[in-house]
């Protein structure tokens, strides 16, 4: 099963999203994002880069949901067969949607419904801070 971009540009909008609610710092998703080359193994990198989101909130004492989202979008990579090139599309194109969330002041979003197609729709007509 490939997954399909859209899919992965929903995944990156959460998780940029979220990751600038819970706190994190923009530094955290570029070492989840370098994480993916800490063995070479494609597919094996995407587990160790879900176990290491979950290690970094552990150790920060934030960005649980950021690090649950991760592992889904990890999960779903692996499942669908894919390797890290889509995973560090995802989580490129999250750490750009974070890099916009911290400069606009957004409406309260609900996650759970977001999409990329949605964060825009948002933007236009978000105040920059």
């Amino acid at each position: 099963m490939v997954l399909e971009y859209s899919t992965l540009l929903d995944y990156a909008t959460k998780i940029g999203v979220q990751a600038r609610i819970e706190g994190m710092a923009k530094t955290q998703i570029e070492n989840i994002l370098a994480s993916l080359d800490f063995i070479e193994d494609p597919k094996q990198s995407l587990l160790l880069s879900s176990a290491y989101a979950h290690r970094q909130a552990a150790r920060l004492g934030r960005g649980y949901n950021t690090a649950k989202m991760i592992n889904e979008l990890m999960d779903r990579v692996y499942k669908g067969g894919e390797g890290k090139e889509k995973a560090r599309f995802a989580l490129g194109l999250a750490k750009w949607i974070y890099e916009i969330a911290e400069n606009y002041r957004l409406p309260k979003i609900d996650i759970d419904t977001l999409t990329f197609e949605k964060f825009l729709e948002v933007l236009r007509s978000a105040q920059p801070r």
